[in-house]
């Protein structure tokens, strides 16, 4: 409620000196005491309910920048041993030229695919350098924590089974804090409405006089004590627009939760969408195209190895199994990175969780490139 206001005053009249004194408060405020009490405590409540969003917020951008980190480590390696097989078939086409095996256009073809198997390595470099500083920035560390920082050699293989829908629709109607905030929004609409309506009928002001009168023709000395009360006299305002504003206010608040409620249910389909699409295709790549490329490469190295082939197809047929590996390991990291994002949508903090796009290089291409 409000500070009481302290008055003071002196007044002379003659041989006469007048000391008032008057403590005076808002009687309403008064007597709203308690359910301003109240209010506060919803106030506090919000707050803590901010306050957690934000952790969740860092929470999560900290574990989607450790998925990047790792993930582009782990791509490191696999652009590391394209670049070595782009060189080494690069250096045997350029011998065979020298010796009049290959024309000029067969050797451009395989120097071109290694100056851009340099590119992708220089490329890749800087990811790994870049979401490391990214996951710094995130946890916050010095320059002797970031040096000390040390992350694994791979993302951790995928769960058994995905979450269930259900499952996750139940636990996020008791946990979501932007639903949580708008329903304590929305019950700290109704009671300020009811603290603030009634000052717009009546607002009175008690106070406590208590005054001192010297007489010093006589020397005397005499206390008066008493109260006053003011009450606002409600001619020129009725307050009429003022409780127009209350209830559009009460009326917004009430709008503000039903949209929050419905958005976070549409936002969560979304949301588990993305992490179910990207859970199905990093299984794929774990359980088809992986193991597929593997037998292939074995077939061809016994191939190679019967003279079927030449060292040209056996190469383009490793450059195509490190390709499907990059892209099984970026599956894997769209899948971490969805898992994330659900984990805070559930909480009732949504990031941004793109959905798998069909972006990676196909297997026709990549050969069509290498040849």
């Amino acid at each position: 409620m409000p500070n009481p206001v302290f008055s003071f005053e002196r007044m002379t009249i003659g041989p006469e000196l007048e000391v008032g004194r008057l403590i005076s408060f808002g009687l309403v405020d008064l007597l709203l005491l308690p359910r301003r009490l109240s209010i506060a405590q919803s106030q506090t409540d919000q707050a803590k309910l901010q306050l957690t969003g934000m952790v969740v917020d860092q929470v999560t951008l900290v574990r989607q920048a450790w998925v990047r980190a790792v993930a582009a480590k782990q791509s490191l390696k696999y652009a590391e041993q394209v670049n070595e097989s782009a060189a080494a078939s690069a250096e045997l086409a350029r011998r065979m030229q020298q010796v009049g095996n290959f024309n000029k256009l067969q050797r451009a073809r395989q120097q071109v695919f290694y100056a851009d198997a340099v590119t992708q390595l220089a490329l890749t470099s800087q990811s790994v350098a870049a979401s490391r500083e990214a996951l710094v920035r995130a946890l916050g560390l010095n320059d002797a924590q970031a040096v000390s920082l040390k992350l694994p050699e791979r993302l951790q293989a995928l769960p058994k089974a995905p979450r269930e829908a259900g499952d996750v629709s139940a636990s996020a109607a008791q946990q979501r804090l932007d639903v949580q905030l708008a329903r304590a929004q929305l019950e700290q609409a109704g009671k300020s409405q009811g603290i603030n309506l009634l000052p717009t009928f009546v607002d009175a002001e008690l106070g406590l006089r208590h005054d001192t009168i010297f007489d010093n023709a006589e020397g005397k000395r005499a206390n008066r004590r008493g109260f006053e009360l003011d009450i606002a006299l409600p001619i020129f305002d009725w307050g009429d627009a003022r409780r127009e504003q209350l209830d559009a206010q009460s009326l917004g608040a009430v709008n503000r939760y039903e949209a929050t409620a419905r958005a976070a249910t549409s936002q969560l389909r979304e949301t588990y969408g993305a992490y179910r699409t990207s859970y199905d295709i990093a299984r794929h790549y774990r359980d088809e195209v992986v193991p597929l490329r593997q037998a292939m490469a074995d077939e061809n190295q016994l191939r190679y190895n019967g003279m079927l082939i030449g060292v040209f197809e056996l190469l383009a047929e490793a450059r195509d199994q490190v390709a499907s590996v990059r892209n099984a390991i970026e599956a894997q990291q769209q899948f971490w990175l969805a898992d994330a994002a659900l984990a805070a949508s559930v909480i009732g903090r949504p990031m941004g969780a793109s959905a798998p796009t069909a972006n990676a290089p196909s297997s026709a291409a990549t050969t069509a490139a290498a040849h």
